[in-house]
């Protein structure tokens, strides 16, 4: 797609997001409506409800001497998980992938690339103007859609890039905003991608 566009000599920005605790946030009743849009309703939903509910976390501290034998066990209080899916298991990042599988239905004008709690927008225009009108509008779905989703955008690790080749006389940067915060543009980073 990017390489595409470079052939064509056709103004490319990438927006790669990063979301703030995104498995920790997940809201449980939207995750339950989600799953029953997606035809899992009844016995199956309310099982979901079930393994979604009354979780309970505590955090426990063990300290020991120099010959590994624990001397104290620190232990909070156990307190109810409210949102939020487990992880270490496969199930968590499968629920997350069905919580955000609407997030390509509500943006329009750019290609979105997601891999579990990567997304990554790549919005072309041949026009600069265009691509800064396309750039605003695509990054206003977005803040719709998160904030609707109770999903927060890490602005600070969020990242933008410009893609160009060589023979480009100037390089393109449009102004990326979220959430009324610029994004910086960025030169490298890991692109998570299933093949």
């Amino acid at each position: 797609m990017i390489q595409e566009a470079l052939d064509k000599r056709v103004h490319t920005t990438g927006i790669f997001i990063d979301l703030t605790k995104a498995y920790d946030v997940l809201n449980h009743e939207l995750l339950l409506e989600k799953l029953s849009s997606h035809g899992i309703k009844g016995t199956t939903n309310s099982w979901f409800r079930s393994y979604l509910t009354n979780r309970r976390q505590f955090i426990e501290i063990n300290k020991s001497d120099s010959s590994n034998v624990m001397v104290n066990r620190y232990r909070s209080s156990s307190m109810e998980i409210k949102q939020g899916v487990p992880q270490g298991l496969v199930l968590g990042p499968l629920l997350f992938l069905l919580y955000i599988n609407d997030l390509p239905l509500n943006i329009h004008g750019a290609n979105l690339v997601m891999f579990a709690d990567d997304n990554n927008v790549l919005m072309m225009d041949s026009d600069v103007g265009a691509l800064q009108n396309k750039i605003n509008r695509v990054t206003a779905e977005l803040e719709i859609w998160f904030n609707r989703n109770d999903l927060v955008i890490n602005a600070s690790k969020t990242g933008v890039m410009s893609f160009y080749n060589r023979q480009t006389s100037f390089l393109v940067k449009p102004q990326v905003t979220f959430n009324k915060k610029n994004l910086d543009y960025i030169t490298e980073l890991k692109f998570l991608v299933s093949i």
